[in-house]
């Protein structure tokens, strides 16, 4: 977002829907468009948006460590209401990519002290502990010059991006019945008047929204492809999936298999699914003539079906190697495009890389786990996903011998 004299949109010009769309996609992001929130709506009607006011916007230390608290108490009392009880997309993963926002927007003039630069590499067991190094980190940039806008941007848009998250990757609930809404538009529905509540002006707010809105990684059926646009939205859009900093035992067990315990519910229907689909669709195209003009669209949802079909993974070895392939794409496309990153996180990546490829070449060990298929992949989430300790899921000995020696690799 830009700022400068003048550069505000009144009240009354906000009421042409055309001035306010333009307004918001040239002067904050294209992710900032559409307004999901009643409530932001209503105050840019009334106020207007001031791109000045944002950046003069103040928030306290006290302040933001109450925002941090009211997105817990908010964010758990959704999830309650809407029944979602996530392995991963907890309240806290907000928490942790808040964290690693903070360390992305580190002032250059200062040093980053190696306690906090450490901070991420931890599992917090509550927010009162991770509360307590967030404290402590914008205590010390706010000490060091950062605007205090740019840290409730910031927190508004961290805390608030998987807020009532609907888990998997489609948004639906296991049973298919269509989640209520994406975990986009809830977030940006109710993270928005946690902000305006806090006195945050529109324009930041939209600043926010459009952050949390460059998060989305699936593309939605009937939606374009979102992108990150602005510097923010890409240390935002980082951030939110750089879970694989922590150690290799604790990014198995509080990021990998949690993330795979969501999915796999959708996954088994699909599953199910997608033969029936795809048998109705080649009866379709049986009884049509080559020069039928809708056999162009059946061909077009039989590919879809056919690359859905191809991303489910069906086997531990399978999962293993979708894994190597997300690290080198954060590694080869995501670090290069946000100033530090590379720094940061470049050399823990490429460890990660490099213990997948070690686990992948164990071809004897991997062959029979292959063999039982989906089933012993259920097992080995559900067994993995927020156990205590990753040596202890190996000693309770219920896993396949060739699962627990591939396990003793993730070991310190």
């Amino acid at each position: 977002m830009s700022g400068g004299r003048g550069e505000a949109l009144s009240a009354s010009a906000c009421r042409d829907e055309a001035t306010l769309r333009s307004f918001i996609e040239t002067r904050i992001s294209p992710n900032a468009w559409p307004i999901h929130s009643p409530a932001l709506r209503r105050r840019i009607l009334e106020d207007g948006i001031d791109l000045e006011a944002a950046q003069r916007f103040t928030m306290d230390l006290d302040a933001m460590d109450r925002m941090i608290r009211v997105f817990e108490t908010r964010s758990c009392r959704v999830e309650r209401l809407l029944r979602i009880n996530n392995a991963f997309h907890r309240t806290l993963h907000n928490d942790e990519v808040l964290l690693r926002l903070l360390l992305l927007e580190w002032p250059e003039a200062t040093p980053l002290p190696d306690e906090v630069k450490e901070a991420p590499m931890r599992v917090y067991p509550n927010l009162d502990a991770i509360a307590a190094v967030l404290r402590d980190a914008l205590g010390r940039m706010l000490e060091a010059g950062t605007p205090a806008s740019v840290l409730a941007r910031d927190l508004l848009a961290a805390l608030g991006h998987d807020y009532g998250h609907s888990g998997g990757t489609d948004r639906t609930r296991p049973d298919g019945a269509p989640a209520p809404l994406t975990h986009e538009d809830t977030a940006e529905k109710y993270a928005a008047p946690i902000g305006l509540a806090f006195g945050m002006p529109t324009a930041l707010v939209l600043e926010s929204m459009a952050g949390i809105r460059a998060t989305t990684f699936f593309v939605r059926p009937g939606r374009p492809r979102i992108q990150a646009v602005t510097e923010f939205e890409r240390r935002l859009t980082l951030a939110d999936v750089m879970g694989c900093v922590l150690p290799p035992h604790l990014w198995l067990t509080h990021v990998g298999a949690p993330v795979l315990v969501e999915k796999m519910p959708i996954w088994r229907r699909r599953l199910v699914q997608i033969p029936g689909e795809l048998g109705a669709i080649e009866a379709h195209l049986a009884m049509l003539a080559d020069d039928d003009p809708s056999r162009e669209a059946i061909l077009a949802q039989r590919e879809a079906l056919l690359l859905e079909d191809s991303r489910i993974v069906k086997h531990v070895e399978e999962w293993f190697r979708s894994e190597r392939g997300f690290f080198t794409f954060i590694e080869s496309t995501r670090l290069g495009v946000v100033p530090r990153a590379r720094d940061l996180w470049g050399g823990v990546l490429r460890s990660k890389i490099e213990l997948m490829e070690r686990v992948l070449a164990r071809k004897e060990l991997l062959a029979p786990l292959a063999a039982q298929g989906f089933p012993l992949l259920g097992q080995y989430a559900e067994e993995l996903a927020n156990a205590e300790s990753l040596e202890n899921v190996i000693d309770r000995g219920t896993l396949d011998p060739e699962i627990c020696e591939l396990l003793r690799m993730f070991l310190p």
